[in-house]
């Protein structure tokens, strides 16, 4: 089979609804027939063909280009599956506007979504040997890899980025004519597929080692960020962050957490991040209110709760706010009122972190009623210029003033952004723009 032109590549944009006069059975019988079906979020067909008619031609040298968007368990719980979808929706992009860009476009017959994580490119190479990729495409796919990558970086907000990793696999698959050609094909995708989850089985295998040996060797870092008040710049507090390795795959702590969450040892890092918080506080982060996360499984844990820890919390630092998550789903409220409540008889005090960016919204304000709300880095990103974002904000300060809560802005990155806040009445904020965490912190900066 001859290679069609470039003009003829088939990467579809989407698929017109039914019309009025159709119903949806009618428009899905339609697809049916067709043998073709498009996915609304990447508007890429599923099926690997491009028509029917040509389910069965043969293409001597098939070539196949897999890549898949390998994120980690709780993605989509932490950031929402609306934001899954706009990463699918850019890798879609990204990749058809640079394949018809490529100098193999000529060679491309179409471009498929799994219909989960993964795109295939589908070329129909020239003979130049059989059964191994040649380099060009090898090179294809590591550019096609390299330019979706560096496309969710720029585009993805916060630290969803860390949770995101594409992997890519090439090969040709020359014809067998003793094997049917739809057959044949399909078991190209299957074997791109198995490649890249090969691939991705030995990563989280080292990763998973390298975690253990994290937790064993206690080599976490603690940095402090200042927490400020907003008219002034005075220092009201510091919230501790943990950081792994210096250098490692384990260092952003996006990563150090979500491997532990895929390999279920949540609360064992959780109990080290406190330990190793608690174990060496420079002396000015001592003399102000420390802000330290935990989720809500470990709150509920029996070495948290016990008595001896809760003490030795205390003695480290007189005053400190315990942050939970709102993206995190407290599912039973009335039990975690009981934990709560030995929380607070142990003189910690309580914060909702990330406040408006997860699914409880208000719930969680109404239910745990916090000392602190902390606002979400999504909500204060160019709030300036967002009437909406404005509005939200001030919506939780005014719940925030009738509940005895009091609001920190977080992710302040520009100057406009703290001006806007404190014209909104939102005293306390930290983020990039008020000092940065920092692994020490001197009695001068303290003052500051």
């Amino acid at each position: 089979m001859k290679a069609r032109r470039a003009t003829e590549i088939d990467i579809p944009r989407g698929v017109e609804e039914p019309t009025p006069e159709g119903s949806l059975a009618g428009g899905l019988e339609e697809l049916r027939r067709d043998r073709i079906v498009f996915d609304a979020v990447t508007q890429l067909p599923i099926h690997p063909f491009d028509d029917p008619s040509k389910a069965d031609e043969r293409i001597e040298n098939l070539g196949v280009i897999y890549l898949q968007v390998g994120k980690f368990f709780g993605f989509e719980e932490l950031f929402g599956w609306e934001q899954y979808d706009r990463v699918l929706a850019s890798v879609s992009e990204v990749l058809q506007d640079d394949v018809r860009a490529s100098r193999l476009a000529p060679l491309v017959r179409s471009i498929r979504f799994s219909g989960a994580d993964g795109f295939f490119v589908l070329y129909d190479l020239p003979v130049n040997g059989r059964g191994r990729a040649p380099a060009s495409l090898e090179e294809e796919a590591a550019r096609l890899r390299g330019s979706v990558t560096r496309r969710l970086r720029q585009s993805l907000e916060g630290t969803a980025a860390d949770f995101v990793n594409i992997l890519s696999s090439s090969l040709v698959a020359s014809d067998n004519p003793r094997v049917r050609s739809s057959r044949h094909v399909v078991r190209t995708l299957q074997e791109a597929v198995k490649i890249v989850s090969q691939r991705q089985t030995t990563e989280r295998v080292e990763l998973f080692a390298a975690l253990k040996s994290v937790i064993g060797l206690k080599q976490l870092r603690p940095a402090f960020q200042p927490v400020r008040h907003l008219p002034d710049g005075a220092i009201m507090g510091y919230e501790a962050l943990i950081r792994g390795p210096q250098g490692s795959s384990l260092e952003p702590p996006t990563v150090l957490f979500a491997v532990a969450h895929d390999n279920e040892m949540d609360v064992e890092l959780e109990t080290l991040c406190l330990e190793t918080i608690f174990a060496n506080l420079p002396r000015p982060v001592g003399e102000r209110r420390l802000f330290v996360n935990a989720s809500a499984m470990l709150l509920r844990h029996p070495v948290f709760l016990d008595a001896r820890n809760l003490a030795a919390i205390n003695r480290s630092h007189a005053d400190v706010v315990v942050e939970i998550s709102e993206k995190e789903m407290v599912r039973d409220y009335d039990s975690f009122q009981e934990v709560l409540a030995l929380v607070r008889r142990a003189n910690l005090k309580i914060a909702i972190d990330d406040a408006g960016s997860g699914y409880s919204g208000l719930e969680s304000i109404l239910q745990l009623k916090p000392d602190y709300i902390k606002v979400a880095d999504s909500l204060v990103r160019h709030l300036h210029t967002d009437p909406i974002k404005r509005e939200i904000i001030a919506s939780l300060a005014s719940i925030g003033k009738r509940s005895g809560a009091t609001l920190v802005a977080e992710g302040i990155e520009v100057e406009a952004e703290r001006r806007t806040l404190v014209e909104l009445g939102i005293e306390f904020g930290q983020g990039y723009l008020l000092g940065r965490p920092s692994f020490q912190v001197s009695a001068r900066a303290s003052r500051n």
